[in-house]
């Protein structure tokens, strides 16, 4: 089985760490906000990320592997730009409500939608308490509203913003509380099977958010491990650093390993497979929460004592890891999960 990258994505991916090197985060008292963040947004709209949902406005099938390899670039220098948040799960919640003014209006950069979440994160928010995850320069937030308990259905709602942000731990995202649940359907009911793909693709997105993360912090440490010098020698030459980066590489790749399988399923696996399809994407999820506390970790004890100061980039990795293993449930959820599907059908695959 052949499961590297097309020509294609492979220029995808060159064009995203160009622009993920453009956009990066390297002070933590300058993260991009106001004009610098809303400029990165349109260079993200212009390599198409926005329209990667929609096969009617891209041209293509939708396909999860393209919109992981930008996730996880731009995580991986830690952008501010809100790609998870308003790129991809907003642009899959209007794909899935079938709302084609609105996600024609989002593909061109004009409309900027946040997902509304539960107020601990771990799931879509459909009303009551809730925070737009995401929301740096949105307007408005949209919520899943189960309407049919029976069948499962759900109806899009679009609710305005408070012009005012939250305190949240990750620095590189906003977060604002949403002071109404009232507001406007939008598009077409979506049924269970339609949502479980949504969820999927939730899942999948924070996977590969978590993963860009850990690249970015593991990357950094082997760097440093090659130039720090300690006794005469570089610190990467002792056992100890060598065996904690070697142990980090492997918890990394991994980690990928799931993120590739689920981003490909969420797509291409048939309708009467949503089951397999939400497999892949909690375990997707599960190994990179658990892996990425591991990686970030261990990049902390290789950077030493500088690594725990503000000035560091360390604690800006720390908070996003924090906040993506909170995104949908962290892996003791999932592996629960995993644990009752698997109990449930032994044939799922």
């Amino acid at each position: 089985m052949d499961v590297s990258f097309t020509a294609e994505q492979q220029m995808l991916w060159q064009t995203a760490r160009r622009l993920a090197e453009t956009a990066a985060t390297t002070d933590p008292s300058d993260i991009a906000s106001g004009e610098t963040l809303d400029k990165n947004w349109h260079q993200l709209v212009e390599l198409g990320v926005t329209t990667f949902r929609s096969p009617d406005l891209c041209g293509l099938e939708a396909s999860g592997v393209e919109t992981m390899i930008v996730v996880e670039e731009l995580a991986r220098t830690l952008c501010a730009v809100p790609v998870a948040g308003q790129a991809v799960l907003a642009g899959e919640m209007l794909q899935a409500a079938d709302a084609q003014d609105l996600a024609a209006e989002l593909a061109e950069g004009d409309l900027r939608l946040a997902p509304a979440l539960s107020a601990d994160l771990a799931t879509f928010a459909g009303a009551g308490s809730a925070v737009a995850f995401d929301s740096a320069g949105a307007t408005a937030a949209l919520m899943a509203r189960l309407v049919d308990r029976d069948t499962g259905t759900r109806q899009i709602v679009r609710v305005p913003l408070p012009d005012a942000h939250s305190d949240a731990l990750d620095l590189t995202r906003a977060l604002t509380a949403l002071d109404s649940d009232d507001g406007e359907p939008v598009g077409e009911p979506i049924s269970a099977a339609r949502w479980t793909r949504v969820e999927a693709l939730a899942l999948t997105t924070v996977a590969a958010d978590l993963l860009g993360v850990m690249q970015g912090a593991l990357d950094d440490a082997v760097r440093y491990a090659g130039e720090r010098t300690q006794f005469g020698t570089h610190i990467g030459a002792f056992q100890a650093i060598a065996h904690l980066l070697a142990d980090a590489h492997v918890r990394v790749e991994g980690a990928r390993s799931c993120l590739w399988h689920a981003a490909w399923a969420v797509d291409h696996l048939p309708d009467d497979k949503t089951d397999s399809v939400m497999l892949a994407a909690r375990t997707a999820k599960a190994v990179a929460a658990a892996a990425g506390r591991d990686v970030i970790e261990t990049s902390t004890q290789v950077f030493g004592g500088m690594a725990i100061t503000w000035d560091h980039l360390a604690h800006l990795r720390l908070r996003r890891m924090l906040t993506d293993r909170q995104l949908f449930g962290d892996e003791n959820l999932h592996y629960d999960a995993i644990a009752s599907a698997r109990l449930a059908d032994p044939e799922l695959v």
